[in-house]
């Protein structure tokens, strides 16, 4: 009777011990799936913090607006500067979806890392001392919008070899293109506009330049008298 009841109690114990390893198993399982699962989660999160970088979001964002501008009374803008780094520049015709109508005075001045300027249709004004000593631009494109280039807009210019002015161009103020001194063909469209101390006539010598225009215009006239040489506008 006594040694029944002695197994009777040490299998009553070996069943405790097995049953609290078993329940301690379990538990540790859970914890390393929970943690497992955290890890997991956070890595997750890591992932996707990183995503817009990866996809050109905000990181790009500083890039997409190089040119700087101020608001005209017409809601239209003038670009007053350039923070890029392209030395071909194609100025864009909106920023911001604004019309941009206008270069500011100076907006570019003594850049010399531009080699070559296309201006947007749309634009009207070229204003004072836009491109004043640009000393590497060699090419500019006029759109047929524009109809005013103030004072030195492209003076000290001195790589600029030709320069196409079209028809719209009714007003060239003084010294628009004094310095010049690379400047070999230059076209105005426009027969009207008179030549009012360009630049064209540095002290008594004319520049080396050939301009293209209609025939009878005001500016073949003022050629003829000042030994400039003139070529018909097909």
């Amino acid at each position: 009777m006594k040694h029944f009841w002695k197994k009777t109690l040490w299998a009553a114990l070996l069943t405790a011990a097995f049953a609290l390893s078993a329940t301690g198993c379990g538990n540790d399982s859970q914890t390393s799936s929970s943690t497992a699962n955290s890890a997991d989660s956070a890595a997750q999160t890591e992932e996707s913090s990183a995503a817009p970088a990866e996809n050109g979001g905000a990181a790009d964002a500083a890039d997409t607006n190089v040119f700087t501008y101020e608001m005209r009374d017409d809601g239209t803008v003038t670009i007053t500067g350039y923070q890029g780094a392209e030395t071909a520049l194609d100025i864009p015709s909106t920023v911001d979806n604004y019309v941009v109508s206008a270069i500011a005075d100076h907006a570019f001045e003594a850049n010399w890392d531009i080699t070559s300027v296309t201006l947007p249709s749309g634009l009207s004004e070229i204003g004072e001392g836009a491109f004043m000593d640009c000393g590497n631009l060699t090419s500019v494109t006029i759109p047929d919008t524009v109809a005013q280039i103030d004072r030195a807009a492209f003076a000290g210019c001195s790589s600029l070899a030709s320069l196409s002015l079209p028809e719209t161009v009714s007003t060239i103020m003084e010294e628009a293109f004094t310095g010049c001194a690379g400047l070999t063909d230059l076209t105005v469209a426009n027969a009207s506009l008179e030549y009012d101390s360009w630049g064209l006539v540095e002290g008594s010598e004319p520049l080396n330049v050939t301009i293209t225009c209609p025939a009878g215009s005001a500016i073949e006239t003022w050629a003829a008298a000042n030994g400039i040489s003139t070529k018909t506008l097909e």
